[in-house]
């Protein structure tokens, strides 16, 4: 990697790195989901309600749709598995109302062979040795290096601000192609893209991003290299009648944007729940910290047991049956992951952080068509994030000069820990961000 890693400072928490501050600058702040949630799982697998409105908290995705749809949420293991596998019943056409007018023509709103073709593009970059191979080998392992070498001799950190948060930033802006010192502006046009409300704001974002990235979309096209974009613009997508052709700038930008959206904040925010719950299970951290095959383990267990987002929405295509209930067509469903999660038929006491569980499919990506393209891409960060805080940063701890680290943001979006004040040896007197 020939640049440096983006390099955060106080004034860039705002609301690009701090799970609570973003979700109060769209009005969706929320208290700790989980109470009400596992309250909620004493009923029945399946209830008429949106699940916002199950927990009794001010309804943000019920007001996304026209005509007033009836609203239902599933809550158990084997539904949410059947909600999910069945994408013909259970559409990603939801997403035409909640990300299409910002993100454009996505994989999210996509369906069917449409979708599938349209995946198969990017696929190839973000399969399992990809990720352990190219990515790794390019872009996080000098990026993880980079941002713990600036900390190692501190005593003293911010994680979320100085790891969590940079690192995947790092890794896509580098990994696209995209200069780093473009790495805030284009993360910060993406959000206001994406949460902004203003129309001129959104307009704003929207020329900041085309202005970033066509113009390396275009040199890409005069010289691929080795990187993202090049990949896209080389690549040849398959029509529905055989024929092949490229991708305009359009969908190579939909695809890059999709990533950032989608991609770097799951990961800071994951990365941070994990890290946290560590910490806050130092027998667990230590177990981890003597046996590195449950490196794994710790990412899968964090990841069922604290998803960032603990729903995903559908569109109900047709008139349909799940766990007894019927939904017609027009209908929305709520696929409650974070209870799906914590399911008592699948793990027993899974309330419980435990990085010793076997290894067991859960729902923190999604499954089915639609499941997470980039979490290969994702575990190997944070994989390799992990590694370098347990090698690099012995004694780790928490900083008892600050509030303990709390899980913030929307109720059922984007939720992660405000920030990670740490101490570690050697520990010289630390100077604090205040």
């Amino acid at each position: 990697m020939n640049q440096k890693t983006v390099n955060l400072k106080d004034d860039d928490r705002g609301v690009l790195f701090n799970a609570g501050e973003e979700a109060a600058s769209t009005g969706w702040v929320s208290a700790d989901p989980y109470p009400k949630i596992l309250e909620l799982m004493q009923g029945p697998p399946v209830q008429k309600g949106a699940l916002e409105d199950l927990m009794g908290i001010p309804g943000h995705f019920s007001k996304l749709f026209p005509g007033e749809p009836e609203h239902y949420t599933v809550f158990s293991f084997d539904l949410v598995n059947q909600a999910f596998l069945d994408a013909e019943t259970f559409s990603n056409k939801v997403y035409d109302y909640m990300t299409k007018n910002r993100l454009g023509d996505s994989l999210l709103n996509m369906d069917g062979s449409r979708h599938t073709r349209t995946r198969n593009i990017s696929k190839p970059y973000f399969k399992p040795s990809f990720a352990q191979g190219w990515w790794s080998d390019n872009w996080i392992g000098q990026a993880v290096d980079e941002l713990i070498s600036n900390i190692v001799d501190k005593g003293c950190a911010d994680l979320n601000l100085d790891l969590c948060a940079p690192l995947p930033v790092s890794v896509v802006t580098i990994g696209f192609g995209v200069d780093m010192k473009e790495a805030l502006p284009l993360r910060k046009a993406v959000h206001e893209l994406t949460a902004q409300r203003d129309p001129k704001l959104v307009e704003e974002a929207n020329q900041e991003i085309q202005r970033i990235m066509l113009g390396v979309i275009a040199a890409r096209r005069a010289d691929p290299r080795d990187d993202l974009i090049s990949k896209f613009v080389t690549a040849d997508f398959s029509e529905e009648d055989g024929s092949t052709r490229k991708l305009t700038d359009d969908e190579v930008l939909g695809y890059c944007l999709l990533i950032i959206f989608a991609g770097g904040g799951t990961t800071w925010r994951q990365l941070g729940i994990t890290i946290m719950a560590l910490l806050d299970n130092p027998e667990q951290m230590e177990l981890l910290r003597n046996d590195r095959s449950l490196l794994r383990s710790a990412i899968q267990e964090s990841t069922r047991w604290y998803p960032t987002d603990p729903v995903f929405l559908r569109y109900v295509a047709k008139d349909t049956v799940l766990g007894g209930v019927e939904m017609k067509a027009g209908s929305i469903l709520h696929i409650c992951v974070a209870a799906a999660n914590r399911d008592r038929s699948q793990w027993q006491d899974p309330d419980r952080f435990d990085i010793t569980r076997p290894l067991k499919r859960h729902f923190a990506f999604g499954a089915g068509a639609h499941a997470c393209l980039g979490q290969h891409l994702s575990r190997q960060e944070m994989e390799e994030a992990l590694n370098a805080v347990i090698d690099r940063l012995p004694n780790l701890r928490w900083d008892p000069d600050y509030l303990h680290a709390e899980i913030t943001g929307a109720a059922l979006v984007g939720r992660g820990p405000d920030a990670l004040h740490v101490r570690f040896d050697p520990a010289p007197e630390c100077v604090h961000r205040d």
